[in-house]
This record gives structure tokens, C-alpha cells and sequence, in this order.
């Protein structure tokens, strides 16, 4: 299911008044508990510990996502690595720096709603956007405006593609955007992604949070305990299926393999 009709399915049980922006938060919010809880999904970076004993890790990255760690070819479970970081951190320095394999946690990417107002030069098949808020690949809609303050027709909007982006323009893959300058221009992604379990009914399980989520900041306890009940239901018979058919049943450990 796509997360706008999920979006939508919601907003026609219970019509509300909150932003696209708090529902893909909460869309967000499934997806990321799915991700941490039943599909999990590994990646691996290699790092070191320097020779003041400090350990390298990339911005935003919570040492509670690290799963394995290999100091040369030896494996060490996160409570043993535990353990090795507090030694490095009792004094002991390096020579050189100790270099780390680590595995961790990979969690989902937000939702992106880039939706921009402006005046840009067009020419065709290019804006001119400066540090553009879009990627390749982007399904963009782009409505005319004839104030900067006027609410966009979406309905009557062009839409095309994002192949390129540059420091200081986008290249669509058509001529959806016709040559001016100073255009007023409401330009935005289209969100086609995909809910993290793409399979009914547990696909559901995105509608019932959105709408216990309005209930509870309604107020309404009693309608948001009756769909978390709902929402909790599909996330146990979604991850004891998904248990059962996964062909792996624990982390794949990898064994003898070279830091070099």
C-alpha cells in the first residue's frame, strides 16, 4: 500500500485537521518500529578506535545499534565490546589506531516532503533551484501561482520526473516547466513510497496508528485504546508470520575475514 492511501483511507474514517506532515511522522513511526523489531536490516561500516583510545563513530549514529563488532578477525558480541570500550577509555592509548569492522542496525529513511515556494527561472526542462531539496528519481508537481501567498491547484499541476540536480538547478524529463524568468512556482515531491509491509491486512496496521494517534490528541482515550488494541493485534500475527518464514532466524555472523 502506498503511505498516502493509508493517509487517505484514515482521513475517510475520521476526517481531522492534522498536517501531512504529522501523519507521515507517524507513518514514519510504524516504519521505524517495524524495521527495529521484525525486518531487520544490517550494514556494516569499518572504523577505528584512534590513538587516544576514542571510539569513531559517524553524527547520529547511537551506539544502541551496533550488533556485532570484529577487531581483526575477532568477532565480539556487544556486551563483550562493551566491556572493550571501557578499557579503551580507562587510559590506555595506541601506537596506532585500532581499526573496527562494525554491523549494526540499519533504520529507514523519513518520508521526504520537500514543498518549496518561490520564483525561479524555468527553461523547459530545468528550474533553477539553488541547493535544491530534491533527488534523482523525484516525481515532482509543479503548480503555477499567481501570488507567492495563493494556495496551489494541485489538480491542475505538471508533474515530471527529477533526472538530475545540480548546485543550482534541476533537469526534469520533460518540458513540464516553460522557459521564464522570476516564474511563481509551488513546487513539490510526490510521495509514492511504499508502507514497510507492502500486504494486506498488515499494511492496516498504518491506518489504525494514524488514526490512534488523532484520537489520542483528541482526547478520545477510549477510540485510541480500541485501535492501538487493533494496531498491537496485526503487529504480533504480522511479526509471528514473518518469524516463521524468514529463512534467517538470527544475525549471519561472519567468520575469518581479513580488517585489511
Amino acid at each position: 500500500m502506498e503511505v498516502m492511501r493509508a493517509i487517505e483511507s484514515a482521513d475517510a474514517l475520521c476526517p481531522n485537521h492534522y498536517t501531512i506532515e504529522e501523519k507521515l511522522m507517524w507513518c514514519d513511526e510504524v516504519t521505524a518500529e517495524i524495521r527495529r523489531s521484525v525486518i531487520k536490516v544490517y550494514d556494516m561500516i569499518q572504523t577505528e578506535i584512534d590513538n587516544h583510545g576514542e571510539l569513531l563513530l559517524p553524527d547520529d549514529f547511537p551506539f544502541e545499534r551496533i550488533e556485532t563488532v570484529y577487531v581483526g578477525n575477532q568477532r565480539m558480541d556487544k556486551q563483550d565490546f562493551r566491556s572493550f570500550i571501557d578499557k579503551t577509555e580507562s587510559g590506555i592509548s595506541y601506537s596506532q589506531p585500532k581499526k573496527l569492522k562494525i554491523v549494526y542496525l540499519k533504520m529507514p529513511e523519513k518520508i521526504r516532503y520537500p514543498d518549496i515556494r518561490g520564483e525561479f527561472n524555468t527553461g523547459g526542462d530545468t528550474i533553477e533551484i539553488e541547493l535544491a531539496p530534491f533527488r534523482e528519481g523525484d516525481k515532482i508537481e509543479i503548480a503555477a501561482l499567481d501570488d507567492l501567498k495563493s494556495e496551489p491547484d494541485w489538480d491542475n499541476a505538471e508533474s515530471a520526473y527529477v533526472v538530475e540536480v545540480q548546485l543550482d538547478k534541476i533537469i526534469l524529463n520533460s518540458d513540464a516547466a516553460p522557459p521564464q524568468t522570476a516564474a511563481k512556482l509551488a513546487i513539490r515531491r510526490v510521495i509514492d513510497d511504499l508502507t514497510e509491509i507492502d500486504e494486506a491486512p498488515y499494511d492496516g496496521m498504518y491506518i489504525e496508528y494514524i488514526l490512534a494517534k488523532m484520537a489520542m490528541y483528541q482526547h478520545d482515550y477510549v477510540g485510541y485504546n480500541a485501535h492501538m488494541t487493533q494496531y498491537n493485534c496485526l503487529f504480533e500475527n504480522m511479526r509471528r508470520e514473518y518469524k516463521t518464514r524468514s529463512p534467517l532466524t538470527t544475525l549471519a555472523c561472519f567468520r575469518n575475514f581479513s580488517i585489511v
